[in-house]
């Protein structure tokens, strides 16, 4: 695969002073960089008030993943081959010789296991967040996803179909025209990186090693519960759930998305045991 324009999406954030820094190298502390991956009809930006809150004491990197936000522009297949080569790229070029800490939001999910489990040596941590298992046979067939999967041949549609499901009808129709033309415009990276999960198998939960930490809401729909609790049954791993939280915890629910999910990683990652 040739190089990328998912890459030129790329952000940085660092909120932390000098004495910070200076402060980590005395304690001989290696801070991890915290890499945050968005989900589907999703993009960066969602992640704003997570990055913020974390970059005050760690180098936070976000970017819109291939065919959404700032990246719309990068056509493929969206598979999840595509996507692990897009974070590949990412990370030799932001974060060489670093502790990487993924931490990904529904389909952000799906891309950050498989990554982990294609390069284990190079990912120091996980923080997942509801993410799909639709080649499950338990998986729902009424679910978003499904729902738009159903009239791929009409990616705008399936985009549309999508954002009604998870936002509702009313919040769609009040929507500026603008955003509406955008979204449909997304719909080609939906059903391509969807109608994959259904057809192949991204990851292996018999091959998911910790540290790990899984995330749900106590509102959400009970298969996205599932997905998540699963994890927590395995080696080194962790799963909780935010009370009063629905799927979009990163953004709607940032503080306790932070201090229930990312904080116990890092601490995890940092101080070698789960505290």
């Amino acid at each position: 695969m040739g190089r990328s324009r998912v890459i030129e999406s790329v952000r940085l954030h660092d909120r932390r002073n000098d004495q910070d820094a200076a402060l980590n190298i005395i304690h001989n502390i290696e801070s991890p960089i915290i890499v945050l991956i968005h989900g589907s009809m999703d993009r960066q930006a969602a992640f704003a008030r997570v990055a913020r809150s974390l970059s005050q004491s760690h180098l936070v990197l976000t970017f819109d993943r291939r065919g959404y936000g700032k990246s719309v522009q990068q056509r493929g297949t969206f598979s999840v081959d595509e996507q692990v080569s897009d974070l590949k790229e990412i990370l030799e070029q932001f974060a060489a010789s670093q502790q990487v800490i993924l931490v990904g939001h529904s389909f952000g999910g799906v891309v950050a296991l498989s990554y982990a489990q294609r390069f284990p040596d190079v990912i120091a941590g996980l923080v997942i967040y509801e993410s799909p298992m639709s080649w499950e046979p338990w998986w729902p067939k009424d679910s978003g996803g499904s729902a738009a999967v159903a009239v791929a041949n009409d990616p705008e549609l399936a985009a549309e179909t999508f954002m009604r499901r998870f936002i509702g009808h009313l919040r769609w129709e009040s929507l500026p025209e603008s955003t509406k033309i955008q979204r449909r415009s997304e719909g080609e990276a939906l059903v391509g990186e969807l109608g994959d999960i259904r057809r192949v198998k991204p990851w292996t939960i018999e091959l998911v090693r910790g540290p790990l930490m899984a995330g749900y809401g106590s509102l959400s729909k009970p298969h996205l519960q599932a997905s998540a609790e699963l994890f927590g049954n395995l080696p080194d791993c962790r799963s909780v759930k935010i009370e009063g939280a629905h799927h979009n915890a990163h953004s709607g629910s940032p503080d306790e998305f932070v201090e229930l999910l990312v904080q116990p990683l890092i601490r995890r990652v940092v101080q070698g045991t789960w505290s």
